[in-house]
């Protein structure tokens, strides 16, 4: 029994397979930031960037720069990613990638070409944020030293987090969820819009975080519309939060609501739900939109007095009215402007009466336009804070 055991023990050792395919940290490099641009001499122009580790721990920093960014051009992504070595040591690692920044110039003339190689690769993640660069290049944004986070891709991935969460500015769109839009036969994809504030070059030296008032910084300017893989224009802040709440992702916002006189008040959004009605009606989609909301006064104008009979449900008047013709606004400006159905309606529309949606297959442009699109908007003011009437001001 001794000697069988043995046997099985010594047979198991030429089993196992050990670690053939370890790899030495020092001999690998943490790509979190990748930029795309059109090259000058090849079809594209990548641009990636790699953290220093030392510099990102207070307890070894020594004030150098916390990545690197290096760019190189090539006609496919596939054979650019991996030529990198001619002037890096290290193996990159692709795994950890937060932030695929696009260019312009080459969003206008088309993405899905190497979109593609991002959705194949199977060391990249699908998890990443996916953002324009309006009016400059991608690898610029790579280049930007911030204060609280010095990577700028480290930086950047957060603030859309956040700005989805507090306010409602970005579509928050991954590559995943842009794949999925694309492929949809009721739908057209959408990215955040960022822009350089101030001087980019030196936004991109440690002089940048030295100063209380940085001389660049990265920031969320609008909305990306894609139409046919390539892009087609931009919306404002303002509309992107519009388009949040039509698709039911808004989470919290604030709302400045014109009163009268050049006076406002503001509202708090702190829950909000909104529901889709669509089908056929007398040959044409008819689909109305729903949208509820519960608020918390949140600031007024003086002369505006909040603690006065019925004033809260003058408020809710006045925002249900302002909002209304907002969506509306929007909602028109994309049927006559871009024909483009940012809102996933058309998905909807299959989805709750594919009988009449399977006319608009080849062509949901056709039917967005021609569609009869209805927003009802009801917002409650739940309360006022610790104080009812404005200051009274002399």
């Amino acid at each position: 029994m001794r000697s069988f055991l043995l046997s099985i023990s010594i047979i198991s050792i030429f089993l196992l397979t050990g670690c053939w395919d370890h790899s030495e940290l020092n001999q690998n490099a943490i790509v979190t930031g990748i930029a795309v641009d059109k090259g000058e001499t090849h079809k594209y122009k990548l641009s990636i960037e790699s953290t220093s580790a030392t510099e990102l721990n207070p307890r070894t920093a020594q004030g150098l720069a916390p990545a690197i960014v290096y760019s190189i051009e090539g006609d496919t992504m596939g054979e650019i990613t991996h030529k990198f070595n001619v002037a890096i040591s290290t193996h990159l690692e692709f795994s950890h990638t937060r932030l695929l920044v696009i260019g312009e110039e080459i969003a206008r003339e088309g993405i899905l070409s190497f979109m593609d190689y991002f959705d194949r690769d199977r060391e990249i993640r699908d998890d990443f944020n996916i953002v324009v660069a309006k009016d400059g290049e991608a690898v610029d944004f790579l280049r930007i030293i911030n204060d609280y986070q010095k990577v700028s891709s480290l930086k950047i991935f957060p603030q859309l987090d956040h700005m989805l969460k507090e306010w409602g500015g970005t579509p928050g769109m991954k590559l995943n969820d842009f794949i999925r839009t694309y492929s949809s036969e009721g739908q057209v994809p959408v990215l955040a819009a960022m822009i350089i504030s101030g001087d980019k070059e030196i936004g991109g030296s440690m002089d940048n975080i030295k100063t209380t008032k940085p001389g660049a910084i990265a920031k969320i300017d609008s909305l990306a519309i894609f139409k046919y893989g390539k892009l087609q224009g931009y919306l404002n802040l303002q509309e992107t939060r519009i388009l949040l709440w039509i698709q039911n992702k808004l989470e919290r916002t604030s709302l400045t609501i014109p009163y009268e006189d050049q006076k406002f008040f503001g509202l708090r959004v702190i829950h909000t739900q909104t529901k889709i009605n669509a089908r056929q009606v007398n040959g044409r989609p008819q689909i109305d939109i729903f949208v509820r909301a519960e608020s918390t006064l949140d600031g007024s104008d003086k002369g505006i007095k909040a603690a006065k009979v019925n004033a809260f449900e003058d408020f809710e008047e006045r925002s249900n009215s302002y909002l209304e013709k907002e969506f509306s606004k929007l909602i028109k400006k994309m049927q006559t402007e871009y024909v483009a159905d940012i809102f996933g309606l058309g998905e909807i529309f299959r989805d709750q009466d594919y009988k009449h949606f399977k006319q608009y297959v080849e062509n949901w442009d056709a039917g967005f336009k021609d569609a009869k699109i209805n927003v009802h908007v009801n917002i409650e003011i739940k309360r006022s804070g610790f104080r009812n009437n404005s200051y009274k001001i002399n």
